[in-house]
């Protein structure tokens, strides 16, 4: 090999001598790759797994605000910075289980009733309102998710415009 780049010769050679050392080896190629196959399955199921136990222990606090209520874009950036901080208080968790859940369903009398879920490493965070003249309480009734149909509308793909 005289330049940089090495002949068309050589790399046909060692191309045959990987080849034939592959074929010559194909039974350990394959158990590595069906054991690494194994390893990463086994993975996934316990990932998985540990995702649907930390769903399943979850955290739900309700927020009560007065009549008066109407917070500042100031006071709403302090809040939403703390909702964004719940993730981190929990610790290594799988995403869809340290995500925050926010619902608003209509209560008696037409108002509005607010919940906050997370994970329940980080419910400390999750009591703390951060807004003025809303409590924060255990919450008083389950909030049933229900659908939401819209007659005559076709749904939406996913990445569509609106």
């Amino acid at each position: 090999m005289t330049g940089i780049l090495p002949r068309g010769s050589e790399v046909g050679s060692w191309v045959w001598t990987l080849l034939e050392v592959g074929l010559a080896h194909l039974w350990w190629i394959g158990g590595v790759a069906l054991i690494a196959a194994a390893g990463w399955c086994a993975v996934a199921v316990w990932w998985r797994r540990w995702a649907v136990r930390e769903l399943a222990d979850r955290t739900r606090v309700e927020l009560v605000p007065a009549t008066t209520f109407d917070p500042d874009m100031a006071e709403v950036g302090r809040v939403a910075g703390r909702l964004a901080r719940v993730r981190s208080a929990g610790g290594r968790l799988p995403r869809r289980a340290a995500a925050v859940r926010i619902r608003v369903a209509a209560g008696a009398e037409g108002r509005l009733q607010y919940w906050w879920e997370g994970p329940e490493r980080s419910a400390g965070v999750l009591r703390l309102s951060g807004y003025r003249r809303v409590e924060v309480v255990t919450p008083r009734a389950h909030c049933e998710q229900q659908r939401i149909r819209f007659a005559d509308a076709a749904p939406l793909e996913r990445g569509g415009e609106w």
